[in-house]
């Protein structure tokens, strides 16, 4: 998936924990072959140039077409998974404006089906990074940072804007979406042009792919997109613009946790 994913695990080691990581890199493989438009041969990719009906697909694209259909209604069209003629233009392969584009949220669907090799290893607790996208699992609590979104690369080791607890008794997942890492990717459903609408968005909830997805449509759609996501039972970080004199305007709601010391 051209992206790094770290696995954090608690009270496992040596050959079990080895075994449950390569399981989780097969489930990972295994379902980027099938959903990516990057891959002229993967079944998502024959869908969306008309060479494949969704009836023939496999079962991996039919579910995560349905659940893509699902998030179009939930967020009242904020969440988009169809191709816009810009974005269209940035696969190396050819498709149609309008082509089905789960990108929005196949990258945590993908995680959370790999989930299950670490759930039955015995970790005690355990904590997955998929570029920015966080779940824990277990016992106990993570502290995670959310980067800079003026940053570009790896943040590891970078001072991050704030500091949440995932796990023990707050929320469990987090994804955050915006322009750091790949820019000028998330569009406004409304316009199809690139949106503008905040530097960097970010979503705690309890379910990651849930985060990913409110994530995807608050950064696409805007402020209304923010609204129904906090009614939804989420809360959000968007920030806004960077200050002159050092740090960024956000807005948050009501129930974000407040910013601890990193």
């Amino acid at each position: 998936m051209a992206m790094a994913f770290r696995v954090s695990a608690r009270g496992v080691g040596g050959p079990a924990l080895g075994t449950a990581m390569l399981d989780f890199e097969r489930s990972l493989r295994h379902d980027e072959a099938m959903l990516s438009l990057w891959d002229a041969r993967s079944p998502l990719s024959m869908l969306a140039r008309g060479e494949l009906d969704t009836a023939d697909a496999p079962a991996e694209v039919r579910e995560v077409l349905a659940l893509c259909e699902f998030w179009v209604e939930r967020t009242a069209g904020a969440f988009s998974p169809r191709l816009t003629a810009l974005a269209a233009r940035g696969l190396p392969v050819t498709y149609p404006e309008g082509a089905p584009d789960p990108t929005g949220l196949v990258k945590t669907w993908a995680v959370a089906r790999a989930l299950t090799s670490l759930e039955s290893v015995g970790a005690t607790g355990w904590l997955v990074d998929a570029a920015g996208d966080v779940c824990v699992g277990g016992d106990g609590a993570w502290r995670v940072g959310i980067a800079d979104p003026s940053l570009t690369g790896d943040p590891t080791g970078s001072a991050p804007i704030t500091v949440v607890e995932l796990g023990g008794d707050g929320p469990r997942a987090l994804a955050t979406s915006g322009g750091a890492q790949v820019r000028d990717h998330i569009w406004d459903p409304e316009t199809g042009e690139v949106a503008r609408h905040y530097l960097q968005v970010s979503v705690l909830g309890d379910d990651l792919v849930a985060c990913d997805a409110w994530a995807t449509a608050i950064a696409g759609g805007g402020p209304r997109a923010l609204t129904r996501a906090h009614a939804d039972g989420f809360e959000v970080l968007a920030v806004t613009g960077r200050r002159s004199g050092g740090g960024f305007d956000a807005v948050v709601t009501p129930g974000w946790p407040d910013a601890r010391p990193a």
